[in-house]
């Protein structure tokens, strides 16, 4: 499946690091301050391709894969937590799993609040009274506040794909193009 698809879902290990890194930051009474420093990183991934796939090639070896997170930890003045939980991610070869540590960790810090999370793909930028609509439509569903991360992907051609929790709605025209495809091959 596409790389959209993937931004959507998150490894059991990268679900389980993030665990982690919540009862630390829990511990250390800075939950807050770990997201906003997680999200910090995790832009840096998302304006870098070439970052973002140095990260994920295995030729690259996981202490210079740990000497670039370092870096860029230092750069962006991140807590020991944070620089040394990316550095070790980094070292156990799952350097290439942090953005999706970071949606967990985002996931499971929500939750933590009683907030749901939910991330709509869409094909086209949508109006911020679509994501009200959304959000309200989230809410209904969940019973209580919403936060709702909102990316555009045009390779879904049309249409959306909405993950909340571990539930993913996919209404997009590149799915259902792939499901024909696939059905076509089958026949």
């Amino acid at each position: 499946m596409g790389e959209h698809l993937s931004a959507l879902q998150v490894s059991e290990a990268a679900t389980r690091y993030a665990a982690a890194l919540l009862d630390l930051a829990t511990d250390q009474k800075a939950v807050e301050q770990t997201e906003s420093e997680l999200n910090s990183f995790g832009k840096a991934l998302d304006d870098s391709a070439e970052l973002k796939a140095a990260l994920s090639k295995p030729t690259v070896s996981s202490e210079d894969k740990s000497a670039v997170i370092r870096a860029i930890a230092a750069k962006l003045s991140l807590s020991p937590l944070v620089g040394n939980f990316l550095s070790v991610a980094a070292d156990n070869h799952r350097a290439g799993e942090i953005g999706d540590m970071v949606r967990a960790y985002r996931d499971l810090s929500a939750a933590q609040r009683g907030m749901t999370r939910a991330s709509v793909v869409s094909a086209h930028e949508l109006t911020p009274a679509q994501v009200k609509e959304l959000e309200d439509l989230v809410a209904s569903v969940s019973g209580g506040e919403v936060s709702m991360d909102v990316r555009v992907d045009p390779e879904l051609i049309a249409g959306f794909q909405l993950k909340i929790g571990s539930r993913l709605i996919d209404a997009s025209v590149k799915s259902k193009l792939d499901r024909m495809n696939l059905a076509m091959k089958g026949a």
